[in-house]
């Protein structure tokens, strides 16, 4: 099954690369111009019917975004990832919240995460699990939580450690661990 699916993709998509292949498992990438076509012919002609997830990694070093569609043929048990890059600055890609209502949680999140658009999602720009937020997306590479931290929040007081069982056995008194046994050697002296 995942062979046929390979050929058919190849066919349409010339610049596709395999990333990997296994048995009913197939990640391919092609290039951002042709990544929401690819992901619909896997929906339309190959029964690639279910969206389980839409995935960002942020490559800062190549400036750029690793997109990742996950989709899955329930019938045949296959799974099937489409990735393509786009520039990190000023992010666009299509939504695709039409064709799957699930993909407009996973286009919102990416957006308030990332920073990643998706023109065409009704509810894009709302809060989703940020409320509030207007510093730089939180899970892009270059931003600095210690820095927002303290900004934010302030210096955090330094915590002191106690050791458990001297905490335990100075409440309780002597007890039989060998922290209680150590101490009560130490009284006798």
């Amino acid at each position: 099954m995942i062979d046929k699916v390979m050929k058919d993709l190849e066919i349409r998509f010339p610049l596709l690369q395999l990333v990997r292949e296994q048995h009913n498992y197939l990640h391919v990438k092609v290039d951002k111009a042709s990544a929401i076509d690819a992901v619909l012919m896997a929906k339309t002609s190959l029964g690639f019917k279910t969206l389980q997830l839409i995935s960002t990694v942020d490559r800062l070093e190549e400036n750029r975004f690793q997109m990742t569609w996950i989709l899955e043929n329930y019938g045949t048990t296959s799974i099937l990832l489409i990735s393509a890059d786009f520039p990190r600055e000023d992010c666009i890609v299509p939504s695709l919240s039409d064709i799957w209502p699930a993909a407009s949680a996973f286009e919102r999140e990416i957006f308030e995460m990332f920073g990643v658009s998706f023109p065409g999602n009704p509810r894009e720009g709302e809060d989703f699990l940020l409320e509030g937020w207007k510093d730089i997306p939180p899970m892009r590479r270059d931003f600095d939580s210690e820095e927002y931290s303290m900004r934010v929040f302030g210096e955090r007081q330094p915590r002191e450690h106690t050791d458990p069982r001297q905490y335990i056995g100075d409440i309780v008194g002597e007890w039989n661990t060998p922290m209680g046994a150590k101490r009560a050697r130490k009284e006798k002296k």
